[in-house]
């Protein structure tokens, strides 16, 4: 099957068709509804037939020809989007406003970008149904678990869940990329991207190939929400998900405001996590569920400056799972220093007891808090007591939610001394109460 591409303006109806095999590749074209004319090219080898097959692609798409069809499963030729800082950040400001998205439309054709026209469609509220379908097709090539969420004729939001094998010509990094780099996806504003399948290696599945693809296309000037927590069906073990290098994430979403991941440290062997120096002016939540927390993700976000952070989420997990994080490397997170606006924070799935709670009531970010998650946890005879030792420091919560910990006894007494307090489900001892193998965090493995 060839691509196929047409271009349709005014009276001029025409159409240009290519097919790649091997060493050579045969174009098509000329007036759609006739057999058009034909001629076929020889290269020196496969390398540099699909590299003159893909320039010619380009420069088609460039005059504003668009593709209709292409072989399943064949990454689409895609030049990059073009940019404009100042109307994109009118844009982010208030995303709603069709008048940005309109005045953007004709920055668009003004640069012979034919996209502009589908985003003034979209505004005119007749959306070129047809055109976005297109598209769908031709960024998936074929993958599974690609689904698009469309606004103003630009992909809002992009997900990306694959169980399929990988195919070496076409990764589902090369499928994020294809959507980051086309005119539609250059806006995007939400990604929710699943663990990506990997051929070989049994314990390091890892998200560094798209947080790469994320760098390579930034800055994505709307893009506000990063979902790296779907699970998988090829990886039921949050202990052996890795999240990877995030370092190039922070350039790449200047407005990110909410980020969310699911994996261990990599203390094993495998890929490590890395945040960095966080640079996110506008992230708002930061979740992190894990059944083996590196040490480096709690000491990077409290050595962080992060204005508007409202809600912080960490789940801990068990050292022999890969936790290397303590109570004092929560040090800076406790302090609040860089955590103004600090209202929920969560401290949950913990091997820790009254060390924990100790340095909460003694920190300084306490009275800034509204909600203090402590669930998930060991929390037991010990720990109820320092909680009620300490009662006057919690009292200005909102909420205490310490449900999925082994606090049946106690909740009679806790309950009374919080009257805001969540104790919902508790969990059984699995020993005798002074046995330390006798409770364990809810997510380990």
């Amino acid at each position: 099957m060839a691509r196929r591409y047409e271009f349709v303006e005014g009276t001029s109806k025409k159409f240009w068709e290519i097919e790649l095999e091997g060493e050579s590749f045969t174009a098509r074209w000329g007036r759609i509804g006739t057999d058009g004319q034909q001629k076929v090219q020889d290269f020196d080898s496969p390398a540099e037939a699909r590299k003159a097959h893909d320039k010619l692609c380009a420069e088609k798409e460039k005059k504003g020809y668009q593709l209709v069809s292409a072989p399943s499963g064949e990454a689409p030729v895609t030049r990059p989007a073009q940019a404009n800082e100042e109307l994109e950040a009118k844009i982010a400001l208030a995303p709603g406003d069709e008048v940005g998205w309109k005045i953007y439309a004709d920055w668009l054709l003004e640069k012979s970008e034919p996209w502009g026209e589908v985003i003034a469609q979209a505004c005119g509220g007749k959306p070129n149904l047809q055109r976005q379908q297109e598209a769908e097709r031709a960024i998936g090539g074929g993958i599974d678990g690609a689904a698009f969420e469309w606004a103003f004729g630009a992909i809002s939001r992009f997900e990306l869940i694959s169980n399929e094998e990988p195919d070496e010509e076409n990764t589902v990094a090369m499928v994020l990329a294809r959507a980051l780099a086309h005119p539609a996806g250059r806006l995007v504003r939400t990604l929710t991207l699943g663990l990506p399948p990997r051929v070989g290696g049994d314990i390091d599945w890892h998200y560094e190939e798209l947080i790469g693809a994320i760098g390579k296309a930034g800055p994505l000037p709307l893009l506000e929400k990063v979902d790296l927590s779907p699970d998988a069906e090829h990886m039921d073990q949050t202990s052996w998900r890795r999240i990877g290098d995030l370092r190039p994430l922070w350039k790449a979403a200047p407005r990110l405001k909410e980020l969310r991941m699911q994996g261990a440290s990599g203390s094993d062997g495998g890929t490590p996590i890395k945040l960095g120096k966080i640079d996110a002016p506008h992230l708002e939540t930061f979740a992190f569920e894990s059944g083996g927390l590196d040490e480096s993700v709690p000491k990077d976000l409290g050595a962080a400056t992060l204005p508007k952070l409202k809600h912080l989420e960490l789940m801990f997990g068990r050292e022999d799972y890969g936790c290397s994080s303590s109570v004092k490397s929560l040090a800076g997170i406790l302090s609040g220093k860089g955590l103004p606006k600090l209202e929920t924070l969560g401290l949950k799935n913990s091997e820790w007891e009254v060390e924990l709670i100790d340095a909460i009531a003694s920190s300084k970010v306490l009275p800034q808090l509204k909600v203090l998650d402590l669930s998930m946890g060991v929390l037991f005879q010990d720990g109820a007591a320092a909680l009620i030792k300490h009662q006057a420091k919690f009292a200005h919560l909102k909420k205490l939610i310490l449900d999925d910990n082994y606090l049946e006894a106690q909740k009679d007494g806790l309950a009374k001394a919080f009257p805001m307090v969540e104790l919902g489900e508790q969990r059984e001892l699995e020993g005798e109460p002074d046995d330390e193998y006798s409770r364990y965090t809810s997510v380990g493995e």
